[in-house]
């Protein structure tokens, strides 16, 4: 075997040799950024490297002398700019470009000098928003008062404040008749001159909803304004949202049609599209109080063209299972108020309980502000074996609840709250079996405590008065332990033991729980936590308490959590898994 080289490649070969070897020799590029005196704040450091051209070519091997040289020289101009918009505009700049060890660095040592601060300012508000508050307010702003270092940022972003607030308010026509922004370096000093002619402010003029499938008498009960309001983009967007969230359409735009205005009178235009009538969901889950369970819902959007729904649920567990019926009928504000009746039959069967309900009741559910309030009415029929003894009960149960929830993220909060309160009563009079009340309380809060940490807190407190509990319903018993309440031990299984050795729930109620986590990568988080309490009917009764170390996984659905907790006053330990939101 013979090998032939022809001599043109040979050639080609022997050029390209030293070639690759200068390539690879070629020194690199290096940057350094630094203050003359003291430290250089990041933001200014970070603003000069984003300007530097030299800098994108940093940790590669070096261009042309001359096209290194080209961007060195222009390095300063450009560090200048880069302070200018953060008030500097006198700075003293140090520059050398040296060839060392390998390596080109370019060398840039700066002092910022003195920022240039505001001296005279005027904000001004001219037009039909004069005589508007919330406008007048847009003439002043702190990072924009005399005395302040001048960053161009502020500037800029009180101006667009300043558009956007007219336009949320029908100002339409605004428009800035002097915008001006005088710099003397020399001095130090600046002068802003901003005024903004409102021009005159449009109104809701007639409202014009697509064809929908209920009657336009309930679609206006969503509307958030009346005809000859102030055009508000918020509230034309919480009229969007409302509309959005009835389920009764599956598209929603809400659009002012300014080329219609008529004398600062705007017409509104609703598109709908809409959502199909009925809606089937079924599910598959797991979770350590309830085991295994399946189930499957159906929701009628409307059932008539007032609006009116209904949803039916069929749930099946090893633990509970259950079938509900709701009527829903929309009420005043039907974005957040309903009235309805509903029917229920629920089974559960635990270590200590052993029940079957059959409830059937009215509710009223309106918006008070922050707070959700629930007003009920339901008749209940449980039949129910504790500690081997079985009973029989009905009861004519009234009922108020009030919840609020405030977070900044649904499904992943770094900080919020959540505080529910609900009161129930009955009395022999009212077709009950015994008199009682009682009332539940119950608390979550989240808190950032460093960039990557988070505090959970939750308490509930339960409280009942009621002469013969023995007649109690498993069902309005406290109990505790589970996934929810004190981990380390399983789903209701503490709270008062019965004669038989069996828990048979108690009185009362108090648990308290802290949880930090720690986010170790993207959606995921390692939690350390404490909890602690028990059913109780006295206060001298012990409390139980468990700790543990967990895994959170943030899926689109909410944290999944699985928990490792050791019961404190007990052998063993327990494996918790959950899904659902923090709050």
């Amino acid at each position: 075997m013979s090998i032939v080289t022809r001599p043109g490649w040979l050639l080609t070969g022997l050029l390209l040799l030293p070639l690759t070897a200068i390539a690879e020799e070629a020194p690199v590029v290096a940057v350094e950024v630094t203050a003359m005196d003291g430290d250089l704040p990041d933001e200014l450091a970070d603003n000069i490297r984003a300007f530097l051209a030299i800098e994108r070519i940093k940790g590669q091997p070096a261009p042309m002398v001359s096209r290194l040289q080209y961007l060195h020289r222009q390095a300063q101009e450009q560090i200048r700019s880069a302070l200018q918009p953060y008030g500097y505009y006198r700075p003293r700049i140090e520059a050398e470009l040296i060839q060392q060890s390998g390596q080109w660095l370019a060398r840039y040592r700066v002092d910022p000098g003195e920022a240039v601060r505001l001296d005279e300012v005027r904000l001004a508000v001219s037009g039909e928003a004069q005589s508007d508050p919330a406008m007048q307010e847009l003439e002043f702003s702190p990072s924009l008062a005399p005395g302040a270092v001048l960053r161009h940022a502020d500037y800029e972003a009180h101006k667009s404040r300043m558009r956007s607030q007219a336009a949320d308010r029908g100002y339409y026509e605004a428009d800035f008749s002097r915008q001006q922004l005088l710099i003397d370096p020399e001095l130090g000093q600046a002068d802003i001159d901003l005024e903004l002619d409102s021009g005159p402010r449009y109104r809701i003029g007639e409202v014009r909803f697509d064809e929908a499938p209920v009657d336009e008498s309930l679609l206006q009960r969503y509307l958030p304004f009346k005809p000859g309001d102030p055009v508000s983009s918020a509230r034309l967007l919480e009229l969007q949202r409302g509309l959005a969230d009835s389920e009764y359409f599956s598209r929603v735009e809400v659009q002012p049609l300014w080329d219609e205005a008529l004398e600062q009178s705007v017409p509104i235009d609703v598109v709908l599209e809409p959502n199909k009538r009925t809606a089937y969901r079924f599910g598959v889950g797991y979770g350590t109080d309830t085991g295994a369970r399946v189930s499957a819902s159906q929701h009628r959007r409307w059932v008539n063209r007032r609006g009116h729904s209904w949803n039916g649920l069929v749930q099946l567990s090893e633990v509970e299972s259950a079938v509900a019926l709701q009527y829903n009928i929309p009420g005043e504000r039907p974005q957040s108020d309903r009235y309805g009746a509903r029917l229920k039959w629920q089974s559960e069967q635990t270590d200590s309980t052993d029940s079957e309900l059959t409830s059937a009741g009215l509710f009223w559910q309106k918006k008070l502000g922050a707070w959700q309030r629930i007003l009920s009415l339901d008749w209940e029929q449980e039949r129910f074996t504790l500690d081997e003894e079985s009973n029989a009960t009905n009861f004519l149960i009234p009922g108020m609840s009030w919840s609020t929830t405030r977070t900044d993220n649904p499904l992943n909060p770094s900080r919020g709250y959540r505080f529910s309160l609900e009161l129930k009563t009955a009395a022999e009079y009212l077709l009950s079996d015994a008199d009682f009340v009682q009332g539940l309380a119950g608390a979550k809060h989240v808190l950032t405590l460093t960039e990557r940490s988070r505090l959970l807190t939750r308490a509930d407190l339960g409280i009942t008065a009621m002469e013969n509990f023995e007649i109690m319903p498993s069902s309005h018993r406290f109990f505790a332990g589970g996934d929810n309440s004190v981990r380390g031990y399983d789903y209701k299984e503490l709270g008062p033991i019965g004669d038989n050795g069996d828990v048979v729930g108690g009185r009362n109620l108090l648990v308290a729980s802290a949880e930090v986590d720690y986010l170790v990568a993207e959606n995921w988080r390692l939690a350390a936590f404490f909890d602690t309490g028990n059913a109780i009917d006295s206060v001298s009764d012990p409390l139980k308490s468990g700790a543990g170390l967990g895994v959170r996984y943030l899926s689109p659905i909410g944290p999944i959590r699985v928990d490792l907790a050791v019961p404190l006053e007990d052998s063993g330990f327990r494996i918790h898994f959950s899904l659902g939101p923090d709050l």
